[in-house]
């Protein structure tokens, strides 16, 4: 900023009534800063006492030759700080009393000892002087300075930080500690650090940082003198400083403060955190300062309450913490800590296509600690590292045991912090980890959370060599707040990680169903491949199903298991697929094309829809508002037009709760809808039965809006109710085979005459025989000859087979026979029917 008068001061009476004290004061010196035209002079000047040169010269040689020849060595860097042309308006703005800038420096004497000076600055424009005119004061303060260090107070002036002014650690805390010495009450000690001060450099620059510190430490000085308080500077960005404790006074500190750190941005993330202690008798300047710093590190907790007061009880979670990493230690030592694995798998055919790798702790007396509890005191104190490095090793063993037992094995995930990066070059331990346990780089992938990325060159270039090597990166969290196109772009991950969090939506939340559309579709159009976490139900997978997206990982498929059951179920490879994690863009389409009209006609989009139509509720009453053709081929009524108002008026009056609890399920689940069979009556006095799906679109001044679809299915539930007939009668299994895989078959269960011996219903019978339960409840040798039979058989059999036992209710054992009948209609996919009868013998 050019200091050219043109700042306003917002106190500019305040600035003049001081002015006009200092005028009549005892002042040394006076000179006048004429910076509209770079002009300096002297207008008073006491003779024969500072090696001051009276001369009317530029603002730039009288301030460059002031530092040079008239300041203490060790002052200089101050004093050309806050005399900074670019700068002096600023800091007149920004002083305690706007518009009147306050400091101290040692002068030297024309007999070349050095004496210390109050340099007072008054602004231009402050009310009594013109724009661009200041004036400077030079006051006498040795006297006052010599009585302060023959009391023990004041310490040496070379203990100040060049940057701040303030004192630095050491000389603060022997200042403080003299004063605790001394009667006094209602006195606190204040420690602040600014959040992420690392990250606000490299987002503006060193110069900018370094200039927020030093206006943060004007503000400080300017409280020490005001308060006859005592401000120290320890590095980086952390302040303490010594006052009277009062609340609002500390709350507009802290405004002031906030205020300068906005003027950059408005980000929470750089706010101040301030920790307060009160002065305790016995209590020394270090631990005074420790109880406020431990306040301000919980004030970084919460973004609304950034004062913290010291309570005794911050000290128990400290000693918890310090307990949980003394505990961590020993963990590790005696092998408490295990991985378990969570699968990854094919939306399509639920095969497993590889897992994450987490981590868990179980103490020697059985004690389970829950990751929730340990994980984040590790992050908060840097010794995250010793428990990843252990995971990722514990990985790669058992990958090496895997391949060596003669296995496939299949890529597994390993998590990496952002503190990993900065602790250990994470490229070359992974790459030393391949080579020690000879692994294929294609077995490890690596996870690194979504906000690690963010402006973080370190992240980045890790990111570039690890994929360099060969591994699989996969950015965790994708969409948690700064996913964006040109970060994908940017990075160039191998796969995203999306949590299901954004499926958590309430009733009507089509927003959020937009916001997931988005999200996936940004992956879409960079072509890289996205795993779903966090998926629990049905719902969810058939939703996301619709989205194209391919690979899910959560609890409706598998919970994180013990490396024991991961083996015995990747074991079978039916339920492995090792295709790896692919995208093939050409396979996605958006089912927004159908809205083009220069491709589809509205005949066509009919057809593809079906029978559709929009439905209003107000009150009791649901009318059908809007429909296309195919609606009313569908319903098939000669008094169509009578349907529409009322339409619950024909639905049979034991489904009308099944009626209104489809509208308020649509309601509440805005992904998946609801849907339902309701029978309606016709004007024949037939019952027709239709399946309606129904969609909730939002409400106005009309009442609550539905889409929905109807279908017949009249004549199909006739067929159901047929086939449990026969079943009833039947004393045989009739079972439907259509061929998945080379080696795998899906059996339909259409008859199930067993029913009572075997002791499961069609659906859990039909579960067993696609699972390969089935073969548990007969003998090996058994089993080993059916399996021959159904699987490498392609001939028509006449004949049953020989009686053999299974295990049936209650475990109780009855003898079948089976017949395979080999069918192959192409219509229906059905390539074999197996008959299974109970035997005579």
């Amino acid at each position: 900023m050019s200091a050219t008068g043109n700042m306003p001061y917002p106190s500019g009476e305040q600035a003049a009534a001081v002015f006009a004290d200092l005028m009549l004061s005892p002042f040394d010196e006076l000179i006048e800063i004429d910076q509209l035209h770079g002009r300096m002079r002297n207008l008073r000047h006491t003779e024969g006492k500072y090696f001051v040169p009276v001369a009317d010269t530029t603002v730039v040689d009288m301030r460059s030759y002031s530092a040079e020849h008239m300041l203490h060595p060790d002052d200089r860097e101050r004093y050309l700080r806050v005399t900074d042309p670019d700068r002096l308006d600023e800091l007149l703005s920004d002083s305690e009393t706007p518009g009147v800038l306050r400091d101290r420096f040692r002068y030297r004497l024309v007999d070349g000892s050095w004496r210390w000076v109050e340099q007072v600055t008054v602004g231009g424009g402050c009310g009594v002087l013109p724009r661009g005119i200041y004036y400077c004061f030079l006051f006498d303060i040795q006297e006052e300075m010599d009585g302060a260090s023959q009391s023990g107070n004041a310490p040496s002036p070379a203990l100040r930080s060049p940057l701040t002014g303030l004192l630095t650690e050491n000389s603060f805390f022997d200042y403080v500690q003299t004063r605790l010495k001394e009667p006094s009450e209602g006195w606190c000690m204040l420690a602040m650090d600014l959040e992420h001060f690392k990250l606000f450099n490299e987002w503006y620059g060193r110069k900018n940082g370094d200039l927020l510190l030093a206006r943060i430490g004007a503000k400080l000085m300017h409280q020490e003198i005001s308060c006859d308080g005592v401000a120290g500077y320890f590095g980086q960005d952390d302040f303490a400083l010594l006052i009277p404790y009062d609340k609002k006074l500390i709350e507009s500190l802290y405004d002031d403060i906030h205020g300068i750190i906005k003027e950059y941005g408005n980000s929470v993330g750089f706010m101040p955190a301030v920790g307060i202690a009160e002065t305790d008798e016995g209590c020394s300047a270090e631990e005074l300062y420790d109880r406020a710093a431990t306040a301000a590190h919980h004030a970084k907790e919460d973004y609304h309450t950034r004062i913290r007061l010291f309570d005794p009880s911050m000290y128990q979670k400290t000693e918890r913490d310090y307990q949980i990493l003394s505990d961590f230690q020993k963990a590790l030592e005696n092998h408490e800590l295990f991985i378990v694995l969570q699968p990854q798998c094919n939306i399509l055919n639920s095969r497993v296509v590889g897992a994450e790798s987490l981590v868990r702790w179980k103490k020697a007396d059985g004690e389970m600690v829950s990751p929730g509890v340990f994980v984040p005191v590790l992050e908060q104190y840097g010794f995250v590292t010793d428990l990843d490095k252990f995971v990722w090793e514990e990985v790669c063993r058992w990958q090496r045991s895997w391949i060596d037992r003669g296995y496939t094995p299949l890529p597994v995930s390993v998590n990496v912090s952002q503190i990993d990066i900065f602790t250990i070059d994470v490229p070359d331990y992974f790459d030393s980890l391949i080579k020690k346990y000879e692994l294929p780089v294609d077995v490890i992938k690596v996870e690194i959370t979504e906000s690690a990325y963010v402006d973080n060159g370190s992240v980045v270039d890790a990111v570039t060599r690890l994929r360099d090597k060969g591994f699989l990166v996969l950015m965790d969290d994708f969409g948690s707040g700064y996913s964006s196109l040109n970060m994908l772009r940017n990075l160039n991950v191998d796969i995203i990680k999306l949590d299901a969090q954004f499926l958590r939506m309430n009733a009507g939340d089509h927003k959020g169903v937009h916001i997931l559309e988005s999200i996936v579709n940004m992956a879409k159009t960079m072509g890289v491949p996205i795993i779903v976490e966090g998926v629990e139900t049905k719902e969810e997978t058939e939703f996301l199903s619709g989205l194209g997206c391919r690979y899910v990982q959560g609890y409706y498929f598998y919970r994180p298991m013990p490396v024991a059951d991961f083996e015995a179920l990747i074991r079978d490879s039916t339920h492995t697929d090792t295709g790896g994690f692919v995208f093939e863009l050409k396979e996605q389409f958006h089912v927004r094309e159908f809205l083009d009209q220069n491709v589809f006609s509205d005949a066509m989009l009919n057809n593809i829809l079906g029978p559709v139509a929009f439905f209003q509720l107000h009150g009791e009453d649901v009318d059908c508002v809007r429909y296309n053709e195919q609606f009313v081929n569908e319903i098939r009524s000669a008094h169509f037009e009578s349907l529409l108002r009322s339409s619950q008026r024909y639905v049979l009056e034991e489904d009308l709760p099944v009626l209104y609890g489809l509208l308020e399920q649509a309601m509440y689940d805005a992904l998946g809808g609801a849907a339902d069979v309701i029978r309606f009556q016709r004007e024949d006095g037939t019952i027709a039965q239709f399946r309606l799906q129904l969609f909730y679109l939002g409400e106005d001044e009309n009442g609550k809006r539905f889409y929905g679809s109807m279908r017949d299915i009249t004549q199909l539930d006739k067929l159901n109710s047929q086939m449990r007939l026969v079943s009833r009668l039947s004393n045989d299994e009739v079972v439907f085979l259509r061929r998945r895989g080379e080696d795998q078959l899906q059996f339909q269960v259409t008859v199930h005459g067993l029913e009572n011996l075997i002791g499961l219903n069609r659906e859990e019978f039909e579960w067993e025989l696609n699972n390969r339960r089935f073969h548990e409840r007969l003998a090996p040798e058994d089993w080993a000859k059916i399996e021959k039979l159904i699987y490498g058989s392609d001939m028509k059999m006449s004949d049953f087979s020989p009686p053999f036992p299974v295990k049936g209710a209650g475990g109780q054992t009855f003898r079948v026979q089976i017949r395979l009948d080999s069918v192959h209609d192409k219509t229906s996919g059905v390539e074999f029917l197996l008959i299974v009868r109970k035997s005579a013998a």
